[in-house]
């Protein structure tokens, strides 16, 4: 341990040593950070990077704990917990801290009588996290909304708009540019109070739905894939090699192929290893029957991509994001 680094680090937050990472995350697995630090505003956030990176310690920015697996060897450098909480809401318009929680958020909006996030109920990780991974569900996603983001980026705090967020599948600029996200303002709709119950119907339809269809009582990740797009050619090709109703339904509807219905299919449903297993509730989790390691996850995550390749010729790719040692 350097005592060194050990003090600067106490100047921006709660510093603990040799934490183990698997308190902190979703999926409840994970070796030790050498340091963790919670930070609980952006001020500080923003000067903690700035030395870190001048310095050129390793780090890894951590929000709800959610997408996220950490490396059975832990983490070597710096490992910053976000927990900042401030929000304002202008009429219609969000400004929100990244380190907020989206469960949070979404039922903040709810509350002001503002429209958009329904579908967010119910989905753990932060409102950074989600902007970095462009979350989304039944057919949504926070891209809709984002008007523009703060972001830390090679010392200097800037701003990006909606379009220079460079939104996809999942995906966004920040998960290449290095950017740190400090700052969303989400826009949304204003409503009356008719509306606003239809709102708080819709929120609680969307979040039964989730808790009627995915794994309870064991640590996960979230969904460790990202469906499979595909276009009219590609349905073509699926159509030949199944005719499962629910993937021919969700790639006329979505234009997507619903991953856990293809895991299930392969026979990977329940299938173990160590201390993790396919879930046997949703294709698409892997959970963490109380020992597993990060190890054990990769190794179902292989077996699973192998055996959908072979049969189908798709090509998972993972949603979760694997944190390795440094």
């Amino acid at each position: 341990m350097n005592r060194k680094i050990y003090k600067k680090l106490q100047e921006f937050g709660k510093v603990k040593l040799n934490e183990p990472l698997s308190k902190h995350t979703t999926f409840k697995i994970g070796g030790e950070a050498v340091f963790f630090i919670s930070v609980d505003n952006n001020e500080k956030l923003a000067g903690l990077l700035k030395y870190l990176d001048d310095e050129g310690i390793g780090r890894f920015i951590l929000g709800g704990g959610s997408n996220i697996l950490f490396s059975d060897e832990g983490f070597e450098g710096v490992v910053i917990w976000v927990h900042s909480s401030e929000f304002v809401v202008y009429q219609d318009l969000l400004e929100v801290d990244a380190g907020l929680s989206l469960v949070k958020i979404a039922q903040e909006s709810i509350a002001a009588n503002l429209q958009g996030l329904e579908w967010a109920v119910g989905i753990p990780g932060s409102v950074g996290g989600a902007v970095r991974g462009n979350a989304g569900c039944m057919g949504i996603e926070i891209k809709d909304f984002v008007m523009k983001v703060q972001v830390y980026q090679d010392g200097e705090v800037t701003e990006f708009n909606n379009e220079e967020c460079q939104f996809g599948y999942r995906d966004s600029v920040f998960k290449h540019n290095g950017g740190v996200i400090l700052k969303v303002w989400l826009k949304l709709k204003k409503v009356d109070e008719t509306s606003k119950k239809e709102m708080m119907a819709k929120a609680l339809k969307n979040l039964n739905y989730r808790v009627c269809t995915q794994p309870k009582g064991y640590g996960s990740a979230g969904c460790v894939f990202k469906n499979y797009l595909v276009d009219k050619s590609e349905q073509e090709r699926i159509k030949k090699l199944t005719d499962d109703k629910k993937i021919l339904e969700t790639m006329e509807k979505y234009n997507k192929v619903p991953i856990g219905r293809l895991v299930e299919l392969v026979d990977m449903k329940g299938a173990k290893k160590g201390g993790a297993m396919v879930s046997e509730e949703h294709g698409n989790f892997i959970v963490n029957l109380g020992d597993a390691k990060a190890s054990d996850v990769l190794f179902l995550v292989e077996e699973v991509k192998e055996k959908v390749y072979n049969k189908f010729g798709v090509k998972l790719e993972e949603e979760i994001f694997v944190v390795q040692g440094s």
